[in-house]
């Protein structure tokens, strides 16, 4: 049984310089979110709300290029890397940004699964 200290929340941004704004680049962005929410075996995934420009339809919109994830155990997140491997591998030009409680964040485009985790656990250990 895992303690409650073994689990994390952090934050993850998905970054492309020329598709961000585009209704493609959230349709991919909610490929790698819908993979996520069905693998991830222990916490959860959200995508963040914003606000809608005046005059839209809805007040609040789903902007699935950045996530909420909250109470991710270690094995969690070696899962969620290899997911995240798989996608960013087929989006030459994403970055794929993650954000720690305590503000630390790091870019995991071209690291591998163990350099990434390796960082995620100093990180999260610099939260508490």
């Amino acid at each position: 049984m895992e303690n409650i200290s073994e689990k994390f929340d952090f934050q993850i941004t998905l970054e492309s310089g020329e598709l961000e704004k585009s209704s493609k680049w959230q349709k991919q962005c909610q490929l790698l979110y819908d993979s996520v929410r069905k693998n991830l075996p222990n916490g959860s995934i959200d995508p963040v709300t914003r606000k809608g420009k005046d005059g839209e339809r809805s007040g609040v919109i789903l902007s699935y290029d950045t996530f909420a994830l909250a109470g991710v155990t270690l094995n969690s997140f070696y899962i969620l890397l290899r997911l995240i491997n798989v996608w960013e591998r087929n989006r030459k030009k994403a970055n794929v940004k993650l954000r720690t409680k305590n503000g630390s964040e790091f870019v995991l485009s071209n690291l591998s699964v163990e350099e990434a985790r390796e960082i995620y656990e100093k990180l999260q250990n610099e939260d508490y």
